[in-house]
């Protein structure tokens, strides 16, 4: 039994060490996917480095894993670099939140200013909240976001989807769960 203990001690270190060089090599590369999964394997152990943690949900939220950089902002806080990543990953999960409110039960969301961030959930919220857009269908909810060549396609199934078109070409998918 002693034997395994020793041989996890070393063992784990080694495996946090290779998560990561590759989470690093993976965000360097811009592969937010793959840097989003490592990510969320550096968070589960737990390691605290704050400049680590919003490269992380840099990553998450470009990869529309809003749930999880919710959990993740509340490690952050001891610089304003990490104070200002945490009220833009809160941000983002409120309007996520919000729209799919809107979504399904068809709450007024004019009443809520919140930041503006260049994500498509922000980009969606500040349509909806302004009424700029039009109703496709009222049952299940579907929105046009936008003019004829370049716009945002904003319906539900059983997650909210966010098409983004330009030149009525499809450039990006984006699905939230509820």
């Amino acid at each position: 039994m002693k034997w395994l203990l020793i041989v996890a001690l070393y063992i784990f270190p080694l495996s946090a060490e290779a998560i990561l060089g590759a989470f690093h090599d993976a965000y360097k590369r811009g592969d937010s996917s793959s840097a989003c999964r490592l990510g969320r394997e550096i968070y589960h152990l737990g390691i605290q480095d704050e400049k680590l943690l919003i490269a992380i949900g840099k990553s998450c939220a470009d990869d529309d894993y809003i749930n999880f950089i919710a959990i993740l902002q509340q490690r952050l806080g001891e610089s304003a670099q990490s104070r200002r990543a945490a009220v833009y990953f809160s941000t983002l999960s409120l309007q996520k939140r919000l729209i799919s409110q809107y979504m399904f039960e068809d709450v007024d969301l004019s009443a809520y200013t919140l930041p503006r961030t260049e994500h498509v959930l922000s980009l969606a919220f500040e349509a909806i909240r302004n009424k700029r857009y039009t109703l496709l269908s009222d049952e299940p909810k579907h929105l046009h976001i936008g003019d004829e060549q370049n716009y945002l396609d904003l319906y539900v199934d059983k997650k909210i989807h966010i098409d983004v078109y330009k030149d009525k070409t499809k450039i990006q998918e984006h699905r939230y769960r509820r």
